[in-house]
């Protein structure tokens, strides 16, 4: 493109722009109308998106009727008489046709472009049309998904779990009244079962104040039994005459050989540890009574009772000395918690 054809190219285009701000069609004589449409706010309900309301431009190549604003334009613009800017539109218009000839494509700046077709015919291609919407800048399309949809597609969005193999679901039908009965019984034997507990046994002496001294308690404790009364003697008993006059007659029993006596096993005597940590397995307690001093607690073992193994710091077989030794064990920070489990 030469200078030539190249300024009279952009004076129609800025003519053009110029009439398009105020007017809804601008005809560019034997070629065709360009059209300044405005389209309304639109909603579309399948994109659910919202576009507000703007201008278009096309263009009609079959509106080739002169309506002279173009040429009025010209005549305002150079200050020349309307033959004289005629003639400068025909000439702006003949470097239009010469470009689309050779090059088959014109540019029209803003406006867009026009080139040929197969046929011949003219194709419009618009271009940027921001400068036509000033008067809604800053307003563009957007799209807004309805809640209810938009969780839709975040349920289907997440993954989907396997499908678990159907089971058989068998329906038992229990009466009212047997229900609340079973639940009852259930909640007795829970009951039963938290009561009836068995729990290590534990002095009281040891967690209980008393008025009297530990070692009276305890011997009284631990005293025996009162004796039986003796039964009546022979000599107390009331003698029978009847009795007696039988006993004479019937003939003595043959003796019967005594069973040797067998001697009973004596009972185990009870022991009494001084636990000082329990523990569930024998592993935890070694390790724990590698962290204990010896040479303080040379008697220091270990017991396992009930699937729990105790570290005990001494044991004795009398109660009332396994007491004192645990009171002054438990002058210790770290054995404050010491305990008196008993074992036979």
């Amino acid at each position: 493109m030469n200078i030539v054809t190249f300024a009279p190219m952009l004076r129609i285009v800025a003519h053009i722009e110029r009439l398009l701000w105020t007017q809804d069609c601008v005809i560019l004589p034997e070629w065709g109308g360009f059209v300044r449409q405005t389209q309304p706010a639109t909603y579309n309900k399948v994109t659910h998106s919202f576009c507000p309301a703007h201008k278009e431009l096309t263009f009609n190549a079959t509106l080739r009727h002169t309506d002279g604003l173009l040429t009025e334009a010209y005549r305002k613009a150079y200050s020349v008489d309307y033959p004289q800017a005629q003639l400068l539109v025909e000439e702006d218009l003949q470097a239009l046709r010469n470009q689309l000839q050779t090059e088959r494509q014109v540019s029209l700046g803003r406006l867009g472009t026009i080139s040929l077709g197969d046929e011949e015919q003219l194709i419009f291609t618009p271009g940027d049309e921001s400068w036509l919407n000033a008067d809604s800048y800053g307003l563009k399309a957007f799209t807004c998904v309805p809640l209810p949809l938009l969780e839709e597609q975040q349920a289907v969005a997440q993954p989907v779990a396997a499908p678990t193999q159907k089971r058989s679901v068998y329906y038992i039908p229990i009466h009212r009244r047997a229900l609340q009965g079973l639940t009852g019984a259930a909640a007795a034997v829970l009951l039963f079962f938290c009561v009836s507990t068995p729990v290590t046994e534990v002095s009281r002496t040891a967690y209980t104040a008393s008025f009297l001294p530990t070692e009276i308690t305890t011997t009284l404790r631990e005293a025996p039994s009162s004796t039986p009364p003796a039964s009546p003697t022979a000599e107390e008993k009331p003698v029978d005459q009847e009795s007696l006059v039988e006993e004479t007659t019937v003939k003595p029993e043959p003796v019967q050989p005594k069973a040797p006596m067998v001697d009973k096993p004596a009972t185990p005597r009870k022991m009494y540890h001084l636990v000082i940590a329990s523990f569930p397995t024998e592993d935890q307690a070694d390790e724990f009574m590698g962290t204990v001093d010896r040479k303080q607690y040379r008697q220091m073992g270990k017991v396992t009772r009930g699937g729990k193994c105790r570290v005990y710091a001494a044991r004795f077989d009398n109660r009332a000395e396994a007491e004192r030794q645990l009171a002054q064990l438990r002058q210790t920070d770290r054995y404050k918690d010491a305990w008196l489990f008993i074992s036979k």
